[in-house]
Formats: structure tokens, sequence, C-alpha cells
């Protein structure tokens, strides 16, 4: 068997497993530009098979075509693999109309003298692994695999710019100078390491994603969590999420020798807007005083909707005296309520300053009836 077509079918064997390998890669890492190398290497070995049926030097107008169209569809879905590798959420099926003038000038080149079509097609794949070469320079990624498929596919290049010329100066496969005769073994060495780069980029891309799949589930994770601590109405924090917080601020407080305060507040004359406003504005109302009490404390502050229409504000790190203030604050500086200008609600507010080694609940037990003194004096503004 003459070395040239030998070392095309080594070629073609070769070739044959490496799609194989890619065939195996898509199991685990499903990426678009991988699924388009996968054609481009099965048309890969279907054109070296094609020499097989088709030499230059012979003319089989069917079994050529079959080859060149082969050839060139190989080398259209390598680059669109790199599209897709570059573009990942982008590109759509629409640039697959571009096949018709690959098949055309198949046809063109599997019409009319021999080997000189064949030199074109194989300078076309030349121009092909080039842009390749180029491409991959500049696509991020794993900067090993860049650098081995762009140096792969630059030599690669050269090797079928060379196999080309070769085809235009001798015609026959069987002509070549003996270096050119073992071109298929080269070519096969390039592959080789085409796969490695190609394997070393897709696994780093992978990576990349699931490493976004990762950041978006616990993205994800943490906006459940957030909505498990807040009240579905007002947005303040719930009941719940306040044993969660006091256990961490007494043992603050205790640390750092620092006040603990806090304050209720309840919402006058609420039950008159329920019933004769409905419960919709009831709703408005207490999203009102949520974002009051909210917009009137400081970014370190809780605020938590403790029941009905009762709010609850724990201040760290504030006295007795300053406590008290911001209570009467709260309770007198309470702007009108669109809406409710016929029951006009106000807000009483209750304070009391945590005593070490108290029970919390007492702290609670002494705000809540400082809340109900100031709502049994009226005092708050109507």
């Amino acid at each position: 068997m003459p070395v040239y077509p030998f070392s095309l079918l080594i070629q073609a064997a070769g070739t044959a497993l490496l799609l194989i390998l890619f065939l195996l890669v898509y199991q685990k890492i499903r990426l678009r530009a991988l699924s388009q190398w996968i054609l481009s290497w099965a048309f890969l070995v279907v054109g070296l098979v094609g020499f097989w049926f088709a030499p230059p030097a012979a003319y089989d107008r069917d079994a050529i075509l079959l080859n060149h169209s082969a050839l060139l569809a190989h080398a259209f879905f390598l680059l669109r693999g790199i599209r897709r590798l570059r573009e990942e959420k982008g590109g759509g099926e629409a640039d697959l109309v571009w096949l018709i003038p690959v098949f055309g000038l198949a046809w063109v080149t599997a019409t009319g003298s021999q080997p000189e079509h064949s030199a074109l097609v194989a300078l076309i794949l030349a121009a092909a692994y080039v842009t390749a070469a180029v491409s991959f320079a500049v696509t991020p990624g794993s900067t090993v695999g860049r650098l081995l498929l762009s140096v792969s596919f630059l030599l690669w290049g050269v090797e079928q710019a060379v196999v080309g010329a070769a085809f235009l100066r001798f015609r026959d496969p069987a002509g070549l100078p003996p270096t050119l005769q073992y071109a298929g073994f080269a070519a096969m060495l390039l592959e080789m390491m085409v796969a490695v780069g190609v394997i070393l980029l897709l696994f780093e891309a992978s990576q990349t994603r699931l490493a976004s799949e990762m950041e978006q589930l616990r993205h994800s994770d943490l906006l459940l969590k957030e909505k498990s601590v807040r009240d579905p109405l007002t947005g303040l924090y719930n009941r719940s999420y306040f044993n969660e917080v006091i256990r961490r601020e007494l043992v603050s407080a205790r640390l750092a020798g620092a006040g603990l305060s806090v304050l209720l507040a309840d919402v006058d004359r609420f039950k008159q807007i329920n019933d004769r406003m409905g419960h919709a504005t009831g709703d408005d109302v207490l999203k009102f005083v949520a974002n009051y009490l909210t917009s009137c404390v400081r970014e370190s502050d809780f605020v938590f909707r403790w029941g009905g229409d009762e709010f609850l504000v724990l201040l760290p790190g504030i006295e007795e005296a300053d406590a008290s203030q911001k209570a009467e604050e709260l309770g007198h500086r309470l702007p009108n309520i669109p809406g409710t200008e016929r029951v006009a609600p106000s807000l009483s507010v209750g304070w009391a300053t945590h005593k070490p080694g108290d029970a919390f609940s007492a702290t609670l037990a002494e705000a809540d009836a400082r809340m109900y003194e100031v709502k049994q004096r009226g005092r708050q503004r109507v």
C-alpha cells in the first residue's frame, strides 16, 4: 500500500477514535460548542475515508462530491463550534443557511480538473484552521488549552496549505516527496493535540458554568432564607426571627457592656379602620406604619411586626434616656395616613431598657405596660 493513502487511513482511524472520545465527553459536558465539533469530526472522518474512493488523481464525480462536501462541512462546523463557545447564550440555527454555499462550493470543486480542485479544498481547510487558531487565541478560557489549540490549528493549517500546494505541483499523491507522504501522520498528531486542548477548554468552561450555577443556588438560598424571616405584608422581620436576633444581641450587649432597648408600638383605632374602611385600608395602614418606623431608626436597629397592629423596634447600644426620647418622637411624628382621615389613626409607643441579669421577657412586659399607659392617656397625636 502506498505511504500517503496508508497515512490517511491511520488519520481516519485516529479521527474516528477522537470522535468517540468527544461523544463520551459530551455525555458529561453538554456544551453547544462540543456538539458542533462532534459534527465537524464526523464529517472529517467521512472526508478522510472518501479519499479511498476518490483519490485526487482519480475521477469519480459522485465520490469526489461526497468527499469535498464532508471536508467543507467539517470546516463549517469547526468554526461554528468556536462561535458557540464564545457566544454560549447567543446564536441560533439561522447560520445553517451557510451550508448552502458550502455544498455549492463542494459541487463546483467536484466538477472539472482534478486534482486542482482537491488542492483548492485543502487550501480552504488551511484557511479555516488558521482562522480557528486566531479565534482560540482570543477566546476566554484555559490559557494552556487555548495555547495548545492555537498552535495545533496553526500547524495543521500550514500542513494543509503545503499539501494543497503539493497537489497543484505533483498532481498525483504517488509523486509527492517522501516527507509529504507522511502528511496524514502529522495531521493525526495535530488532531491529538487539538483533542487535548478542547478537553482542557471545555473542562474549564464547565467549571465556570458550574460555579455560576452554584452562585445562583446560593443566591436563591439567601432569598428563601430572607423570605422566611420577613412578614409578607409589611416586609418587616417577623416574630420568629426575633428569637434569633435577640439571643445574638443580648450576647453582644453583655460583652460590650452596652445598653439594649426595645420599643413596642401599637396603631390606635386600628379596629375602627378595619370595620369602617375595610381590611384593604387596614393593610395599607400597616404598610405605611412599617415604612415610617423603618425610616426613623438606624440601619443597625431592627424593626419587627410583632403581631396584628403591633410593632417591635430593637435598639442595640441605646440606653434609657435615648429610648424614651425615641419612643416620644415616633409617637408624635407619625404623618397623616392617606385614606384614613375619618378615623385618623395614631401610634402609641412604649419603651424599656434591658437590665443585665433579667429575662428579656420582663423587658418586653415593661415596654408593653408603658405602651398601654400611653394609649390610655391618649397622649399621641390625632
